[in-house]
């Protein structure tokens, strides 16, 4: 979606939402995912459960504060809770783009990538850590690691 469409929060908004549902990030009767959150400059990311209201804005509001780098700039990662689905939100030069990606498990792209946080190269010592565990075991991402608890998520 190009940033300068003067449409681009609604088109963005509604594409989210679309790839989300039609991927089973979430459904439509139980709207929980998984997002990841860095609560401290230079920490480690944090998987968290939200809960999606009915009166949400991931591409505006929620990109100008925990989901991007600004409004209309989204830069974020989020699960389904049963770790089949992955969505991603991102900014380019001149494009927003979301993309979503069943099993990640299975990606070797992704698998890579963890191996290489796993080593404790780059990010935070947690971040290693949980890189290890989601390769030593898959499943790690699952919802019971998670508990039932579900913060709203409105922006």
């Amino acid at each position: 979606m190009d940033i300068k469409d003067p449409l681009l929060l609604e088109k963005a908004n509604a594409e989210w939402y679309r790839l989300s549902l039609e991927s089973g990030l979430f459904a439509e009767a139980d709207r929980r995912f998984l997002v990841t959150i860095t609560a401290e400059e230079g920490g480690p990311a944090q998987w968290i459960c939200v809960e999606l209201r009915d009166s949400w804005d991931i591409m505006g509001r929620g990109a100008s504060s925990l989901l991007g780098s600004g409004y209309c700039r989204p830069e974020f990662r989020m699960l389904s809770l049963d770790g089949a689905v992955l969505s991603c939100g991102t900014t380019w030069q001149s494009e927003v783009s979301v993309f979503v990606l069943k099993s990640p498990n299975r990606s070797q792209v992704l698998r890579k990538f963890a191996e290489w946080v796993a080593t404790g190269d780059i990010g935070h010592p947690a971040e290693s850590f949980a890189a290890r565990r989601w390769l030593d075991n898959p499943l790690a991402s699952r919802v019971g690691l998670f508990g039932r608890n579900s913060t709203p998520l409105e922006g």
